[in-house]
């Protein structure tokens, strides 16, 4: 190993600069170590090089001298550079073969495991912990801020404290990762891996209803304020109709129709009869005697939450007294396009299994090219 430079510990900022070189080989994913590590030398790199003057004169020879004299580097010149310009400027040093060797040598920085090994290494401390298996736990590092890797996995370990206690995913989730009720939303299938036995309570989907004293079909409404304008009764047309509140794709959960996978809460007082009947419908008990109608935005997320509500609701067809005032405002170009609305991520649904939408909606929004919110169609709820 080269004997360390006898200047070196008297230039801090060549110091810094190696330094670099070992922060970015410690970050470096895996599958990036077959790429040498480079540094641009710019004022964010090495700032006191570019101050000119006779110290920057000296770092440049000291530089150079990692090059020539200790096979450290390999500087590149930038061939953009002004012609006038020192040589240093937007170079590009480059890391050689031995050179990580060399710096941790002289820098008294040794090597160390990378994130994913030090992942791996504290799940594999914890395997026997694991009734199931713990390879796809093992697979992808899971970061969590101000948490060391031993910390996540523990918390992981601690679901096992709950096995029978039969608790939905959110309480389990906020019981063992600091009280984050959210942090295993996506991660159910990893936690069932990893415990086979483990009992998950089912969590209902919470769904508001109205129901009028005289009905003649259900509407099922997307948005909050046309569900609250409709049942203070500023529409006419929606007056007879028993109102559903299904808040973006929450009615096409497949456990919806499911007695233990929903929750059905009505608003106001209701006739004991008319809720009997909705909900031998609506429990597959009995087939409908209502039309039932779906209105929300005229835009591809609106169709979206049709097609997906026709899967568990085939009877459910758009509502042309929502969506044909809208459909006017679309054709007189009153619109807004998706990047207003920072809607450009949308995808059209192709077709949804209702005529009118296929036939007439989304053909509207296809040629404009805009979207129309649904609120525009009613008023705000009288005090």
């Amino acid at each position: 190993m080269k004997d360390i430079p006898v200047w070196l510990s008297e230039n801090a900022e060549i110091v810094d600069l190696l330094s670099q070189f070992i922060d970015r080989l410690n970050t470096q994913p895996a599958t990036d170590r077959q790429r040498p590590v480079a540094i641009i030398l710019n004022k964010k790199t090495l700032p006191a090089l570019f101050r000119q003057g006779a110290e920057a004169d000296h770092l440049w020879d000291l530089i150079q001298s990692l090059q020539e004299d200790h096979a450290v580097i390999h500087i590149t010149p930038d061939k953009r550079r002004d012609p006038f310009s020192p040589d240093y400027m937007q170079a590009r040093l480059t890391l050689q073969a031995r050179g990580e060797d060399i710096l941790r040598h002289w820098l008294q920085r040794p090597r160390g495991l990378s994130p994913i090994q030090r992942w791996r290494k504290a799940v594999e401390k914890n395997r026997h912990r694991f009734p199931g298996d713990p390879e796809k736990l093992s697979a992808h590092r899971i970061v969590v801020p101000e948490k060391e890797d031993e910390a996540v996995v523990a918390a992981f370990v601690q679901l096992s404290h709950y096995l029978r206690k039969k608790l939905s995913l959110r309480q389990l989730s906020s019981r063992c990762f600091w009280g984050d009720s959210k942090f295993l939303d996506a991660r159910e299938e990893l936690i069932c891996g990893l415990y086979p036995d483990l009992v998950i309570k089912v969590r209902p989907v919470m769904v508001s209803i109205f129901i009028p004293e005289a009905i003649e079909g259900i509407l099922f409404i997307e948005n909050q304020d046309s569900y609250t304008s409709a049942i203070t009764g500023n529409s006419v047309e929606s007056k007879k109709l028993i109102l559903v509140y299904a808040a973006g794709f929450k009615g096409s959960a497949s456990r919806i129709r499911q007695a233990d996978g929903v929750s059905l809460h009505y608003y106001g007082k209701s006739d004991t009869g008319a809720k009997q009947s909705l909900e031998d419908w609506w429990f597959k008990r009995r087939s409908c005697d209502w039309p039932v109608w779906f209105w929300g935005d005229l835009d591809y997320a609106g169709m979206g939450i049709l097609k997906a509500l026709k899967q568990r609701f085939s009877e459910i067809r758009a509502w042309p007294p929502g969506y044909e005032p809208m459909l006017e405002l679309l054709r007189q170009q009153k619109g807004h396009s998706p990047t207003m609305a920072g809607k450009q991520a949308q995808q059209d649904p192709d077709t949804t299994g209702c005529e009118f939408a296929d036939q007439v909606l989304l053909p509207a929004i296809r040629q404009a090219q805009a979207f129309i919110d649904q609120e525009v169609v009613f008023e705000s709820p009288r005090a």
